[in-house]
């Protein structure tokens, strides 16, 4: 009974909507090399509105769940790198800035993974500046597809100057996450090699 009972726990509601948004990927992706822009948007919004409510379900049901926490931000950065490279494959936006956004997002990993191997798990809150840029990130790549689709309002310089505001925060959030790790694993860690040496001693 206990076995039969895991998968429900584990694929709760919240959790189901989470993995509908990483199976909207390849269909946005598919539509965005098609040149389907508008069902690309469609697909998009779909996407956006089931963030929003896969963590709304979550924390009204209390379906709060270690695979959730974990598969939740894999969702929202594999859509973010699927979009980018799709749109950038049909020049709806520049190859320089998905270059940047996947690479910070590789090296933001890359570096948690080595601090959780060298000093155990340390959960690391988003700055203020990660945030705004990943909401320009998120802006910039509805812009685009919106442009592509022909949606009113949505001009070539709107896209232009967020592909620019995207690229600084971009740059600057993966500067100062850096600088923030120095501090707070850097100085810990010095510590901790010079008490073992004191012991040594």
């Amino acid at each position: 009974m206990a076995a039969a009972a895991m998968p429900t726990r584990v694929l709760t509601p919240a959790n189901q909507i989470t993995i509908l948004r990483l199976i909207f990927v390849p269909i946005f992706v598919i539509f965005v090399i098609d040149q389907s822009y508008r069902a690309a948007l469609a697909i998009l919004i779909c996407a956006a509105i089931s963030d929003v409510v896969d963590g709304t379900v979550a924390r009204l049901f209390h379906q709060e769940s270690p695979l959730g926490v974990a598969l939740d931000p894999i969702a929202d950065k594999i859509l973010m790198t699927g979009g980018y490279l799709s749109l950038a494959f049909r020049n709806v936006l520049p190859w320089w800035l998905t270059i940047l956004v996947i690479s910070r997002d590789v090296a933001i990993v890359l570096t948690a993974l080595l601090i959780s191997l060298v000093a155990g798990y340390r959960p690391f809150r988003p700055t203020i500046l990660g945030k705004a840029s990943t909401t320009v990130q998120v802006v910039t790549l509805f812009a685009g597809v919106g442009y592509a689709a022909r949606v009113p309002h949505i001009g070539f310089l709107a896209v232009r100057s967020l592909t620019y505001l995207a690229a600084v925060l971009t740059v600057a959030s993966g500067i100062h996450y850096l600088i923030i790790v120095r501090q707070r694993y850097g100085g810990s860690s010095a510590s901790e090699g010079s008490e073992s040496s004191d012991r040594r001693g």
